[in-house]
């Protein structure tokens, strides 16, 4: 109680005294519980200004004074879960399998600047769950390794509190396992088992929005587990303002902790990555093998948009040594020799790069079709992906203005060059979009 109070002193300084009579004396103080000081709000219109307007505030002022983190109970009927005193304390009926795979830590995960801030965020999240970003959600497109950051957090949770919950699990899974319990009437144990857990890894949420019960149940767990200082990681191949039909309430969740995403991975990272793979590779062949730079290279230029493409490749051609080279002394694997081994594995892209390609990216990374990207539908979701293509088909190939423009809808030159001057705009005040483009062109050029 006596934490309660000096929360109450703080406030009382930071809010003049209606405020603080109307909004914060209301407030029942619940208990102490594993470092989270529990509040009970007596209606939803409390619960909400307070979220609002002090939840960030008071957080900060209990974690860095006391260690504490503040979390608000709804003691109304419309509350989506009734929390009782027994809910509050933590318990651990049976060991529930965490379905992670011990290959994914921190230590394998090669550092780019590609993923740094990603990095940054899941080793955070690793060291205190529940109480850094809480909900995470990390984003790129598919095999760049979010799914492995996702793991490396269950895992180093696990590695230093064996005694917590963790479940790894995809969207997909978590609906048929949800329909099976409901197949068999056992809908309560299946709440149970999500809202027991201390940490829910849960991968490919943009599939979320396909199935409505679903939907509403995860909806449910995410907010009950949120509401105990529960840890929750999300993956996605799409920020959550891309995920059509994902529902505001959905979306704003998601948006409380933090969201950070995983670029494209230039030459560079690609051959750092597959360097770093070797090693337990060579530890697994039945030979001794060398590979050279230049192979490294072949490998790393043929395959740009995939890192676990990049090293499937990397695994047959090792593959394909040990077939070749088993009864021999040759363990050198040549350029040549890794042509063939890879000839239907992978094929060499032609460099040129075209308005059309830069379209058809666009259209895919923003989830939007061609015909709307070259329309004359001037809405945001619209006109900023426009501008971006139209940046990009200008510094990547050697189309004039007038072309450009004929290639989006027969957008006249003036528009085509206020286009770049936005977008040129953009890249010199915000570096997080000066980013994001950077990789773009990183994706055309190597």
């Amino acid at each position: 109680m006596q934490i309660y109070e000096l929360l109450l002193e703080f406030l009382r300084e930071k809010l003049d005294p209606p405020t603080f009579s109307s909004w914060i004396s209301p407030l029942k103080f619940i208990g102490l519980t594993n470092d989270i000081l529990f509040l009970g709000s007596p209606d939803p219109k409390k619960t909400k200004w307070f979220e609002e307007n002090l939840s960030d505030l008071l957080n900060d002022f209990s974690v860095s004074k006391h260690n504490v983190v503040i979390k608000l109970i709804p003691l109304y009927s419309e509350a989506i879960f009734k929390i009782d005193s027994n809910e509050i304390l933590p318990f651990h009926n049976r060991k529930i399998d965490s379905n992670l795979k011990k290959k994914y830590t921190f230590d394998s995960f090669v550092q780019t600047d590609a993923n740094r801030m990603a990095y940054s965020f899941a080793h955070s999240v690793s060291e205190f769950p529940g109480k850094s970003y809480n909900p995470l959600y990390i984003y790129s497109d598919v095999g760049l390794g979010k799914t492995h950051l996702m793991q490396a957090i269950g895992n180093r949770i696990l590695s230093v509190h064996p005694n917590l919950n963790v479940i790894y699990t995809t969207t997909s899974e978590f609906m048929h396992e949800y329909v099976e319990f409901n197949r068999l009437n056992k809908r309560p144990e299946f709440i149970k088992k999500y809202t027991s857990i201390d940490v829910l890894l849960i991968d490919d949420i943009q599939y979320i929005t396909k199935w409505g019960g679903t939907r509403e149940q995860f909806y449910n767990i995410f907010n009950k587990l949120i509401q105990i200082e529960k840890q929750i990681v999300i993956c996605s191949d799409k920020h959550p303002d891309n995920i059509p039909d994902l529902e505001h309430r959905i979306k704003s969740r998601f948006e409380w902790g933090g969201i950070v995403d995983i670029l494209h991975y230039d030459l560079e990272d690609r051959i750092a990555i597959l360097k770093n793979k070797l090693p337990e590779r060579k530890h697994l062949s039945k030979i001794e093998f060398l590979i050279p730079d230049e192979v490294l290279y072949f490998l790393a230029s043929s395959i740009k948009d995939n890192i676990r493409k990049l090293e499937g490749a990397l695994n047959r051609l090792i593959g394909y040594a040990n077939l070749k080279f088993s009864d021999s002394n040759n363990n050198h694997i040549s350029l040549d020799f890794a042509k063939e081994a890879l000839k239907p594995y992978i094929s060499i892209k032609s460099n040129l790069v075209t308005i059309e390609g830069i379209q058809e990216f666009i259209s895919k990374k923003f989830n939007i079709t061609i015909d709307e990207l070259i329309s004359k539908n001037n809405s945001k979701k619209i006109t900023e992906p426009r501008q971006i293509a139209i940046y990009l088909s200008k510094k990547l190939t050697k189309c004039s203005l007038s072309e450009i423009g004929l290639q989006f809808g027969g957008k006249h030159h003036t528009t085509v060059l206020h286009s770049l001057n936005k977008v040129e705009l953009l890249i010199q005040e915000k570096p997080e979009f000066s980013r994001i483009i950077s990789s773009f062109l990183t994706f055309f050029q190597d």
